[in-house]
């Protein structure tokens, strides 16, 4: 059937919860020295999504819940060009405070511009199509609204720049005005790190749709050293319009694999992602190269063209969206850690009954079963898990993830639990280490269930994986230790390797599942479910290799119906 694209919107947005009680956090933030109002200086406690941006007055008002902070904890305040302030909670408490923060001495930049040395260079995403957005907003009627959050992109340059402009791709704006704040971040472990940038950058966006250029050449910045930068745009005021019902912002966005949107929801808040996405973010910049210097040439256009596999990653980056604002994968009720020697897993436990193992997907996390953990749960405990080093598990080791190596992870964590036996829920890669563990740990599984399973890395579109090889030839270039990204590239082009042999020790009843326009192919989905002794097909219409979001009362009457037997 014909593939329908909609707008896909990556939603970012933070619900106002009402409390019962709640402490109102008021004040205005000055110059120590001037005693003059610093203004929209942001105001956050670390790690959490808890905070504002003061007025262009440099006035502060908004509310929180005492139940999610500690008395010992800081509001930090914070303005490019001042040293960072810090409250107690417990003086919060005290009503209405007056912040004064110290400037910092003006460090005066030269550079040196040789018009013949240089070469004028794009980096990052310049394409602007409107099949997804990124979305922001703001009411003007909230206390807790999303003043303070951010959205970045990363992408490389060369390592010595001069940057000119920076530009971005409005799909909607119903505001009658926007200022956003530019950001410049080093990047560490594959997030936004450290400001890097000492420019207090602010612009207004007025224009409803299509691309808006920011100049940069007043700003005089260099960037010397930096293979990779993270740019991020943070909202600090909207003006809403009289006639909008609901006041929305978004910028386009394209489900590149292996990019990702990366956003925190205040200014100390914990940066987090969404993939595969990536932003019209880009910047122009005169390149140099000092000293007859050679360097890589980073400003690579990337094609965006739709394909078939392309498709599949659209339907994705939605459902990724909804994953992660739906709680489930960052539970402080029911979230738990095993440690091992050379890792964490992280797991949450639903339910009661039989046991259920979920196990997601290559490079995502347990959030992935939004759609089926509240429904499996009625019936079973269900343990959803992070795998090594995805969501929030992780690793200590340096050498190539193994489907065998996932195996044994779950392995010890069922020993922990003490669970003898279990049935098993695997999607795509999850999928893999099921049908290996059924072989190789066969008195721990009682059923299994896969979803887009493959035996070996030929059962996946040949245009899928020469896209694979291409990320992970581009990740190779990335000087980041332990590279978590480019290991699970590897692990999707060379493993796994699952014989005929070790299907044919399965012996458990086995239910395959695929889509009807899966990226593994028809032939060797169905090889699968004929070589197990157990075996049985079933192929989802209209689906692709997300059926268990995109046919998610199907999918769970079918896992159900089949666990049930």
């Amino acid at each position: 059937m014909k593939f329908k694209l909609a707008f896909l919107i990556i939603v970012c947005v933070s619900s106002q919860i009402a409390f019962a009680q709640t402490l109102t956090v008021a004040g205005v933030v000055n110059d120590a020295k001037t005693n003059q109002p610093v203004p929209f200086a942001t105001l956050g406690i670390k790690g959490k999504g808890i905070g504002t941006v003061a007025n262009e007055n440099g006035i502060f008002s908004f509310k929180i819940d005492p139940s999610a902070i500690s008395a010992d904890e800081q509001l930090v305040i914070s303005s490019i060009g001042y040293k960072p302030g810090n409250i107690s909670v417990e003086k919060l408490k005290q009503g209405k405070q007056t912040i004064n923060l110290t400037p910092l001495d003006a460090l005066l930049q030269t550079v040196t511009v040789k018009p013949e040395k240089y070469k004028t260079k794009v980096f990052g995403r310049t394409g602007a199509n409107t099949i997804m957005t990124a979305n922001m907003f703001t009411e003007s009627n909230l206390i807790s609204d999303n003043l303070g959050r951010e959205q970045a992109s990363i992408f490389s340059i060369d390592k010595h720049s001069f940057i000119k402009d920076f530009n971005m791709w409005v799909t909607f704006n119903r505001f009658e005005s926007v200022k956003f704040r530019l950001n410049f971040y080093s990047v560490k472990n594959g997030l936004p790190d450290q400001l890097i940038v000492d420019k207090d950058i602010l612009f207004d966006v007025t224009k409803k749709l299509g691309w808006v250029k920011v100049d940069l050449t007043s700003y005089n910045i260099y960037l010397e050293g930096y293979k990779e930068i993270a740019v991020a745009i943070q909202w600090i005021k909207s003006v809403k319009t009289d006639t909008a019902a609901r006041s929305a912002f978004g910028v386009s966005v394209f489900p590149t694999p292996f990019h990702s949107v990366f956003f925190r929801k205040k200014s100390q808040a914990n940066w987090e992602k969404i993939s595969p996405a990536h932003v019209a973010f880009n910047i122009t910049a005169n390149s140099y190269k000092p000293n007859k210097e050679k360097e890589e040439d980073a400003a690579i256009e990337e094609k965006e063209s739709i394909t078939d596999s392309l498709k599949e990653m659209l339907a994705y980056s939605k459902y990724a969206a909804e994953a992660a604002a739906s709680g489930y994968g960052n539970s402080s009720k029911t979230g738990k850690y095993l440690h091992l020697p050379d890792g964490e897993l992280y797991y949450e436990t639903y339910g009661s009954g039989t046991p259920l193992l979920l196990l997601h997907g290559n490079g995502s996390s347990l959030a992935a079963f939004y759609q089926q953990i509240p429904v499996l749960a009625k019936s079973y405990q269900v343990i959803a898990v992070d795998t090594r080093a995805q969501g929030k598990s992780t690793d200590k080791t340096s050498a190539p993830f193994t489907y065998e190596k996932f195996a044994a992870d779950m392995k010890i964590l069922l020993d922990e639990l003490q669970i003898k036996k279990t049935a098993l829920l695997g999607w795509s890669d999850g999928g893999n280490t099921a049908l290996i563990m059924a072989s190789k740990y066969p008195e721990l599984v009682s059923k299994v269930v896969t979803v887009g399973a493959v035996r070996s890395p030929d059962g996946v579109e040949t245009k899928l994986l020469n896209k694979f090889q291409a990320d992970f030839e581009r990740e190779k270039t990335k000087t980041e230790p332990n590279n978590n990204g480019q290991r699970l590239l590897k692990l999707l082009l060379t493993e796994p390797h699952i014989t005929e042999s070790d299907l044919k020790q399965i012996t458990v009843p086995v239910l395959v599942i695929a889509g009807e326009k899966d990226i593994v192919k028809p032939a060797h989905t169905q090889q699968i479910a004929n070589q197990i002794k157990n075996g049985k097909l079933l192929v989802v219409k209209d689906a692709g290799h997300y059926v268990p979001q995109e046919k998610p009362v199907l999918f769970n009457k079918a896992v159900l119906d089949f666990l049930h037997q």
